[in-house]
């Protein structure tokens, strides 16, 4: 049976294209989109209206929590790579992170779909993008998409999902490259560049963090800096914490020249070997984060300079450390921070990669651009000896 759409209508959403319906066991789905607009908004809002509920559900509504719960958990990992270091709201403190229950995977292997063709525009409360292009089959279980934008948040970006839920436990595979996309609500902010590829495995949220490995890849592009709005700080310590760093920050409008950050991940654990750089109009910075995705902890450390020059007076050159330790919903600020107690765990998670030394800090601090010393390190000591890194024209432009 085949349907052809030329006038599907719901809301914001106005698709053409075909879908062919087979009988089988299990069912089989085309779906060819030919254009238009898809718009999440309504599934989005009513999963949000129905998390807010505090009420036992009874078993007739199972179904839909299990697809609310798999949603959620698709949105989550497609959208991986544009959260991190986004300018979204901060998350309610005290709060898991990732959930212990299990996810609906079995429903992957109720139905095989092919789905191909091109949108217009998707439209959602995270992200709208333009010019999408697209193929996916889930095929017994396992699930392949592939997509792209070439414009997606003023940028452009490409993403590879598969799922192999008939295996035990279920594995997954992120790899995503994009450029120049703007922050998610829309304020006026930097652009942001990135590489994501990762894999893991199991059957709920805390278990595929728990055995996350990969690479993460940022760079952060020109623009004003809202450094109240940052992804793993709520809004009062992101604050306290950049006023700490950059004395007089709230008085006058701060602009990003630039930033850089990789990230190691391994068996659930993270970390930074290189640090994470950034450069403001009025400072250097320098930090380091490690991350333990199954205990949902963090660490980070941070330093800044005041960046001298034509028109920066020598009394407004400072120099300040501060350091962040607890639940990655709410960390706090630890006192009288001392020390490099990442470095260790920098040596065992890399494999005897270089990692930053104080002496190495202090210079990269008082380089004319820090975003470009991380940049040059990263390209001597990491592209040659990791191939996941060199495989990715952004991270190791020279690689063969």
């Amino acid at each position: 049976m085949q349907a052809d759409i030329t006038t599907l209508q719901w809301g914001e959403s106005d698709l053409a294209g075909s879908v062919t319906y087979h009988r089988t066991t299990p069912p089989s789905v085309a779906i060819d989109l030919h254009g238009g607009t898809l718009s999440l908004l309504p599934w989005e809002n009513a999963y949000l209206k129905d998390a807010r509920k505090t009420t036992q559900e009874d078993p007739a509504t199972t179904l839909r929590s299990a697809a609310r719960a798999s949603a959620d958990w698709v949105g989550h990992l497609l959208l991986t790579p544009l959260r991190l270091l986004s300018d979204e709201d901060d998350a309610a403190p005290g709060k898991k992170l990732f959930s212990s229950e299990p996810l609906p995977l079995d429903d992957l292997k109720a139905v095989n779909l092919t789905l191909s063709g091109e949108l217009g525009s998707l439209l959602s409360t995270a992200v709208t993008a333009n010019n999408l292009k697209f193929n996916g089959t889930l095929r017994d279980g396992q699930l392949a998409l592939t997509g792209s934008s070439g414009d997606m948040n003023g940028g452009d970006g490409q993403i590879e999902l598969s799922v192999d839920a008939d295996t035990a436990p279920p594995v997954f595979k992120l790899r995503s490259t994009f450029k120049n996309v703007r922050g998610l609500t829309g304020r006026d902010t930097y652009p942001r560049s990135g590489f994501v590829s990762v894999d893991s495995r199991g059957q709920s949220e805390a278990e595929i963090a728990a055995n996350v490995a990969g690479l993460v890849y940022l760079e952060l592009g020109a623009g004003p800096f809202d450094y109240a709005n940052s992804t793993l700080l709520t809004a009062n310590i992101a604050t306290t914490v950049f006023q700490t760093l950059i004395p007089g920050i709230d008085r006058t409008q701060s602009q990003l020249e630039c930033g850089i950050t990789l990230g190691l991940l391994q068996d659930g654990k993270g970390l930074t070997p290189y640090g994470f750089a950034a450069r403001t109009n009025q400072a250097n910075l320098l930090g380091h984060l490690k991350v333990d995705l199954r205990k949902e902890t963090m660490e980070m450390s941070l330093d800044s300079r005041g960046r001298q020059g034509v028109g920066i007076s020598v009394g407004s050159i400072f120099s300040n450390t501060i350091q962040i330790k607890g639940p990655l919903t709410n960390p706090g600020i630890v006192p009288d921070a001392t020390g490099l107690a990442w470095r260790g765990w920098a040596a065992f998670m890399t494999g005897g990669l270089s990692v930053l030394g104080e002496s190495l800090i202090k210079r990269v601090l008082a380089s004319e651009n820090p975003c470009t010393s991380i940049r040059e390190l990263i390209t001597r000591d990491l592209c040659p000896k990791n191939t996941l890194a060199a495989s990715s024209p952004m991270v190791c432009p020279q690689a063969p």
